[in-house]
């Protein structure tokens, strides 16, 4: 059956922001996203069709709680959707207090996720411990007030660098009424952020392949580490010939098996981090079960078989301007990092509120051709691709075909290997 309507929603209401995180795409190389609020009016072109909506999230790139109109919007949405709807919204938590606090849920506000990666206050202007102990204090005396329930969440951005304080964040968060905390892998918008990386991109599958020849080659004293300098070499040794016969099976084996394998990343990923990090995602676990806090954690390495998490819950995004995009990836333009190079990402627009109900764009041919080919997941496997990543995947405003044959370009995105989770 066909859906009219989106059944989630991600509405932008600002791209200002009061912090400067040195992870954020705003801050990335190249970057150019205009800043702005959504205007009221723009908003209040989505209401006719809020009765469709089953979750609203009111955040993009910027600070939610700088909107001159915020509490107004919360309480109009609220007016208009179903009464098991949900309206959140992610925030930095410096600019909430008390009196802010109440009034949000006065207006219909029924989550607020705060974002803390650390207990330890961030530098070079990022999320800051202090903030959001205020801002936790400052929802719990408010919800006290109010009869209905409010979820109070954490969401941490999991890196190398803060794998290891996850277990002193969920122990913090559930001595502090929070209820839930939402971890997400770090996304590469440059190199800085890119050698920051705890997310393994190769599937389980292919890892497995992989650390079975590389324990068969360290049997015999080699190493696949040195396969392209040996491959290279004009003059091969017996040991040489040795590894490239160790890698050749390797890859006999994955092409029976319809596995892909990137060396170089696998080679990257192969080192105890993982089996490090998988200790302390168990030691994190324990600790919510027992103390009662629900824990969102997203997996280590890429998912065997991808999915849009954006397709599966039948979700929109609106931009400040009241453009329609499909997902998270594609909100906005700006670069990422894909297996260690650049890659230009461009927005994909489907209409503007402005000009369209949101129920025209949703059944549009063109959306629903893009929903069709994204979520049959049909694109060119790129991060794990020995050949990827294709720079000309996406370029300026041209969808060409993928070398799968689709015109979707998702075989970059992150969020369908499972890395990167939302509200």
């Amino acid at each position: 059956m066909r859906s009219i309507c989106p059944e989630k929603l991600y509405v932008e209401l600002t791209t200002r922001c009061n912090l400067h995180c040195p992870m954020c795409v705003k801050q990335a190389d190249g970057s150019d996203i205009a800043e702005g609020d959504l205007p009221l009016d723009t908003f209040k072109r989505l209401l006719p069709s809020l009765g469709h909506i089953r979750s609203l999230i009111l955040n993009g790139i910027g600070e939610p709680l700088l909107h001159p109109d915020l509490e107004e919007i919360i309480s109009l949405a609220r007016s208009r959707m179903p009464g098991l709807g949900t309206i959140g919204f992610q925030s930095n938590g410096f600019l909430l207090d008390k009196q802010r606090a109440a009034s949000l849920l006065q207006a219909g506000l029924d989550t607020l996720c705060l974002s803390l990666d650390s207990l330890e206050d961030a530098g070079s202007g990022g999320h800051a411990l202090t903030a959001v102990s205020h801002a936790v204090e400052a929802l719990i005396q408010a919800r006290r007030n109010v009869d209905r329930r409010f979820r109070i969440g954490i969401e941490m951005v999991l890196s190398q660098e803060t794998i290891s304080g996850l277990p002193d964040l969920v122990l913090w968060a559930a001595g502090r009424e929070v209820d839930y905390l939402i971890a997400t892998h770090l996304f590469p918008y440059g190199k800085a952020t890119g050698k920051d990386i705890l997310f393994n991109p190769n599937s389980a599958d292919a890892v497995d392949i992989f650390l079975k020849y590389n324990k068969a080659a360290a049997g015999a004293g080699l190493h696949l580490d040195d396969y392209l300098a040996t491959y290279l070499k004009f003059h091969k040794t017996e040991a040489d010939r040795q590894l490239l016969e160790i890698v050749e099976r390797m890859q006999r084996e994955a092409r029976e098996k319809d596995i892909h394998l990137h060396l170089p990343s696998l080679i990257e990923h192969k080192s105890g981090a993982r089996d490090a990090a998988e200790m302390v995602c168990s030691q994190a676990r324990s600790i919510a079960r027992q103390l009662g806090i629900e824990l969102f954690l997203p997996p280590l390495q890429a998912s065997v078989e991808r999915s849009c998490p954006f397709i599966t819950e039948k979700a929109a995004f609106v931009s400040i301007n009241g453009d329609i995009m499909p997902c998270h990836f594609l909100w906005h333009s700006y670069s990422c990092r894909v297996l260690d190079e650049d890659i230009q990402v461009q927005e994909r627009v489907f209409g503007n509120i402005r000009e369209q109900s949101l129920e025209e764009i949703w059944q549009s041919a063109d959306y629903r051709q893009f929903r069709q080919q994204a979520g049959s997941c049909n694109y060119a496997p790129c991060w794990s691709c020995s050949l990827g990543p294709c720079a000309t995947l996406i370029n300026d405003s041209l969808y060409a075909n993928d070398c799968y044959g689709s015109n979707v370009p998702c075989g970059h995105c992150l969020w369908s290997l499972g890395g990167i989770r939302c509200l």
